[in-house]
């Protein structure tokens, strides 16, 4: 799954796909296929946020460093 789209797009589409398939209105085949995307949604939103996990820990992690007398914020 290469395609791109934001953390936002990502959850609304999984989050539809989830109403779908609660309904119940869907073939099996139908179904299979809307689980199959749910899932790898699913994983691109882990690996998202995983992602933006390891930046928040860098980012504190150069919070927590003590600034040099001539350095800029």
């Amino acid at each position: 799954m290469n395609e791109q789209f934001t953390f936002e797009e990502g959850m609304q589409e999984l989050e539809q796909l989830v109403q779908t398939l609660e309904s119940g209105q869907m073939s099996l085949e139908d179904s299979f296929k809307a689980y199959e995307r749910a899932a790898k949604l699913r994983d691109r939103l882990n690996a998202i946020l995983d992602e933006s996990d390891k930046r928040i820990q860098v980012l504190t992690e150069a919070g927590e460093q003590p600034l040099d007398a001539g350095e800029e914020l």
